[in-house]
Order: structure tokens, then sequence, then C-alpha cells
């Protein structure tokens, strides 16, 4: 409450990004906990032992405990062609495609979220620091330079809002990107494993 009742109104906004920010985080953290555990290359080698004794069935049942994205889009293929019993690989690829682009919604979801309050935030800091210094001058027109505390409320409130604003935004741009980094990871588990099962009924 310090540096809201310092920092000017500014700081509210500032705040009120920093709690947004911070759900996005712990949202997503406890997504990629519960559904995102494990990489195509950690369940790989079980999966393939599947298919070479021909199990589908068993690969399925397999791939729907395997908590990761990757997994569940090669189980749908696998679940179309024990449905369907089709080899017809345009299908099967349309399939990975549709399932693809769920996985990849649902782990970008609120994504744009955090990037708005690493962006934003730091403006909404140099506009605090704009209007403090704006306040701090215009101090200094009315009462003149004989009171120094007069000028440093302004100044003060133009260090708070920009320190607030750097504070909220340099964890946000962090996690942001460290989360953009294991989407990507997981896109492409997505991309190896539709490869590999599709060229599986290639042969």
């Amino acid at each position: 409450m310090y540096w809201i009742e310092k920092g000017g109104i500014l700081m509210y906004f500032i705040a009120g990004m920093s709690i947004l920010g911070t759900t996005v985080i712990i949202e997503r953290f406890f997504y990629f906990v519960s559904s995102e555990r494990r990489r195509f290359d950690d369940i790989r080698d079980e999966f393939q032992k599947y298919l070479e004794k021909n199990d589908v069935k068993g690969a399925i049942e397999f791939l729907g405990k395997s908590k990761s994205a990757s997994g569940r889009v090669v189980k749908d293929i696998l679940s179309l062609w024990s449905k369907t019993k089709t080899t017809n690989l345009t299908t099967l690829e349309e399939k990975a495609r549709e399932t693809a682009l769920t996985e990849i919604a649902t782990l970008e979801k609120n994504m744009w979220i955090l990037s708005m309050v690493a962006h934003v935030t730091p403006l909404l800091g140099l506009l605090g620091t704009v209007t403090g210094m704006i306040k701090a001058f215009q101090a200094v027109a009315i009462h003149g330079t004989g009171d120094a505390a007069v000028l440093a409320e302004g100044i003060s409130e133009a260090l708070f809002t920009t320190a607030g604003g750097l504070f909220v935004a340099i964890p946000a741009m962090i996690i942001y990107n460290y989360y953009n980094k294991k989407i990507d990871n997981i896109i492409s588990d997505i991309e190896k494993g539709s490869t590999e099962v599709i060229n599986y009924f290639r042969r």
C-alpha cells in the first residue's frame, strides 16, 4: 500500500496488471504440471514397442495416460485408424492437424494476457514518470524552488511508478519467454509424434 500511495493513481493500474499477470502465471503453471508432464522423447521407446507388436489398442491406452499434448494427438490418430481401419494418409494427417490445433490453442491460452502485462506495465511506469515530473515542475512554477519538499513529491511519484512498472514487467517478460519456449518444445513434440505414427501407416 505504501508504494501505491506514493506512486499515485497509476500505481493502481500497475498493481492490477501485477495481479492479472500473477493469475495467468499460476494458471499456466498448474496446467503444465498436470497436463504436460512428459516430452515425446520420454514415451517414444515404449510407444514404439506397441507399434512393433502391432498392438494399436495397447498404444492408445498407453498414450491416454501419457500426460502430454503429443501423446493426445498421436492417440487421436490411432483412435481414428482403430475405428475406421483407414490407411488413407490424407485423412490421418487431417486428423493430426485438427487435434494439434486444439492442443496448441489450449497451450497458448491466456498467454496474450501475460504478454500484455509484460509490454504495457513499463509504459504505465513511463507515463507515471512523465506525470510525476509534470507535477514537480508545476509545483516549482507555483511555489518556486525554496521548498525542496514540493519538488521532491513529484519526483518521488515519478520514481515509484517507474520502479513499480519494472518490478512487474521484468518477471512477467522472463516467465512469458520461458512458457513460450516450453510451448515451442511441445509443438515440436506434436510434429515428431504425428510424423512417426503416420510413417508407421506408410509401410
